[in-house]
């Protein structure tokens, strides 16, 4: 447990609101090795204490309230202000972005253009059962007694042609 832990929920401590074994285990732990924590509940204890201990009621002043209100607004942080350079740089920033978006959106790039390739001569593959023959010839001029394809070579076009 942080001391930012303990701070924010000490009151619930106090008060015995934590009854969870695992948290109040927690507390005792920080509160052992903590000074400044220690430190932090005996000055809320002596207050307590002296509160209880006052013969009558406090009652505050009539312009308490109006009092506390406007030292509350002069404590609280303000809205960050934005500088003003910060409005004239996102002005610019989109006057760029607009003027490359007009740049290239004129201007078009000519593709190059390649002729598509030929066609060419691809044979049908043969297969033999049988023990694995390796061989040096055009597997075309194997053992095959005419043409393994009986439609001949297969004419392969790539993609670029277009068709």
């Amino acid at each position: 447990m942080t001391c930012l832990q303990f701070r924010e929920r000490y009151s619930d401590y106090r008060d015995g609101l934590i009854t969870s074994e695992r948290e109040l285990r927690r507390f005792q732990r920080h509160f052992a090795h903590c000074p400044a924590c220690r430190r932090y509940d005996a000055a809320v204890r002596r207050g307590v204490l002296a509160l209880q201990a006052a013969p009558h009621a406090v009652t505050p002043s009539p312009d308490f309230r109006r009092r506390l209100e406007s030292r509350l607004a002069r404590e609280r942080p303000g809205e960050p202000e934005l500088p003003a350079r910060a409005g004239l740089a996102a002005a610019l920033l989109l006057v760029a972005l607009l003027g490359l978006l007009a740049l290239e959106g004129t201007r078009r790039t000519e593709l190059a253009r390649t002729p598509p390739l030929p066609a060419v001569p691809f044979p049908k593959p043969v297969a033999h059962a049988g023990v694995p023959f390796v061989s040096f010839q055009d597997p075309r001029a194997s053992i095959v007694v005419g043409s393994p394809s009986p439609y001949g070579a297969v004419l392969v076009e790539p993609v670029s042609a277009g068709r």
